[in-house]
């Protein structure tokens, strides 16, 4: 899976347009009951990618941060029982990162160049991926997902510095992990 994090470097709000992939195409259904989150399945990795532009031509561009936050929901609850919560996130540690909790910071370093296909011939992009992984681990369940990351822009004014921006983006869709055995769009 491949999420998607996009903005703009003069954009008035600090919302992340975004984008969760994969190739049967249920990543991020807008139908069915999982509209409008983002559905995993055990043992799927995710890479991140996320992409600066602008109208003016841009000089430079890297991630100083980037954590994803995960909150457990409720995934079993009856009368006269305790109510049930997700593990705290649905990542495990592997080679790439550790997940000991609810945060799991993504090394910056790790945001290495990618290429851009233009749209516009105006708009200038630059992307950057991360060339590690997160790893969906074996427990099912709901979580409030939010990416937060804090980049640097630099845009070319002429000058031999330019203009430095530093801003902080970020979002927040629901996510659930399943076991593949059944369709997003099922029942």
């Amino acid at each position: 899976m491949l999420l998607e994090a996009n903005f703009d470097i003069q954009q008035v709000g600090g919302t992340l347009e975004w984008r969760f992939t994969r190739k049967d195409g249920d990543a991020n259904p807008i139908t069915g009951k999982y509209a409008g989150g983002i559905y995993y399945t055990v043992g799927e990795e995710m890479r991140v990618r996320v992409r600066a532009g602008c109208y003016k031509p841009l000089k430079s561009f890297k991630v100083l941060d980037c954590t994803l936050v995960t909150l457990p929901q409720i995934v079993d609850i009856a009368p006269k029982k305790k109510a049930q919560f997700a593990v705290p996130s649905p990542f495990v540690t592997n080679e790439s990162v550790v997940v000991t909790g609810g945060s799991v910071n993504l090394p910056a370093q790790g945001f290495v160049f990618s290429p851009v296909i233009k749209p516009e011939p105006e708009y200038f992009e630059l992307a950057l991926e991360w060339d590690k992984h997160l790893t969906v681990g074996q427990s099912e369940g709901r979580w409030e997902i939010s990416f937060v990351i804090t980049v640097q822009v630099v845009i070319d004014d002429g000058t031999r510095d330019g203009i430095t921006s530093t801003r902080v983006f970020s979002f927040d869709p629901e996510t659930e992990v399943g076991t593949g055995t059944t369709s997003p769009r099922g029942p």
